[in-house]
């Protein structure tokens, strides 16, 4: 966790209109390198870490399971506050295992329905944290982001949400 701390603070800031292409995972220095991603200062730009829905943790550790007969455990969902309007957010994936992954992040909206936010795949390396900045296509605040990670059967991966205002 605290290597997770010190890289939100220091990595960290999006600037207000994000254009990631499909399929685009950043490292935290290609996230530094970007000119979409400026260097962070919490205190000009402050996030904060989502709770997910059925442990109340900020980050969650998951094995990847393609189940045949019965669903598999992809999805994990992040409870958004009612309060601040959020500018956009910040979805910090850290592999343990060396391989494919893919990641779809929809925003469930308050009044029911989704939107799409992000899509890509990306070749991974192990204990690498991943920046994937994203914000709503139309602008609506969510009221749950839904991350489904999956990639090759048994790798593990935690996974952490954070809702920013510029």
């Amino acid at each position: 966790m605290i290597r997770f701390q010190r890289l939100f603070a220091a990595t960290l800031g999006v600037a207000t209109s994000l254009a990631l292409a499909p399929g685009m995972f950043m490292s935290p220095a290609e996230a530094s390198s970007d000119p979409l991603v400026a260097q962070a200062d919490t205190m000009e730009n402050p996030c904060v870490l989502l709770q997910e829905v059925t442990t109340g943790q900020t980050e969650v550790r998951k094995r990847i399971e393609n189940r045949v007969i019965s669903r598999n455990n992809w999805h994990t969902d992040f409870l958004v506050p009612n309060s601040p309007e959020f500018d956009y957010f910040v979805a910090l994936v850290t592999a343990e295992n060396t391989g494919p992954y893919h990641l779809d992040i929809h925003l469930r909206l308050p009044q029911g329905g989704s939107e799409p936010a992000f899509s890509g795949r990306a070749d991974v390396e192990a204990g690498t944290t991943y920046v994937i900045p994203f914000q709503s296509p139309t602008g609506r605040h969510p009221a749950l982001i839904n991350a489904r990670l999956g990639g090759i059967n048994g790798n593990f991966y935690s996974i952490s949400i954070a809702a920013c205002e510029s």
